[in-house]
């Protein structure tokens, strides 16, 4: 399958989950190497993202599903992110400066703060966030689906 066919799946296919539920919108397609981005605009997003982002991933996971049964055994690898009313670029901000609030207040403080159980992609981002800094690291605790960042003074 080509891989302009397989991006026409994947959006075709959100598209289809996404009327079943009453949602007639055309999803926008951004292709970045190896994502595929498919972002959903409405106005109405609460529903289709969900507590805390579930029911988004939910859809993301479902469409990653079908473009992963429709390449078959085929050697390339495609991963679609899906987003809703950029819900995941907004959560991405504030999760960065959440982090770096937080590593503010345990530079000045010195004792370590452990931020909300959160999904492999928020941690990463809040690691992201703090990554150059020289005062501060970060260290994932606990057990899915708990597992949590902590923020912490560099050791000297």
């Amino acid at each position: 399958m080509e891989r302009e066919d397989v991006i026409a799946l994947a959006k075709v296919r959100l598209e289809e989950i996404l009327s079943f539920y009453g949602y007639n919108v055309t999803a926008l397609v951004v292709n970045d190497g190896d994502t595929i981005e498919l972002q959903v605009p409405t106005d109405d997003s609460g529903r289709l993202i969900g507590h805390h982002g579930e029911t988004l991933r939910a859809l993301q996971h479902i469409v990653n599903m079908i473009v992963r049964n429709a390449l078959g055994s085929s050697r390339e690898h495609l991963y679609v992110s899906v987003d809703i009313a950029g819900y995941k670029q907004a959560r991405a901000k504030a999760l960065g400066e959440q982090g770096i609030a937080t590593a503010d207040r345990v530079a000045s403080s010195g004792v370590e703060q452990a931020l909300a159980p959160m999904s492999a992609a928020e941690r990463r981002m809040v690691h992201m966030a703090i990554t150059d800094r020289t005062d501060v690291e970060t260290e994932s605790r606990g057990d899915e689906p708990k597992r949590y960042i902590v923020i912490k003074p560099k050791a000297s």
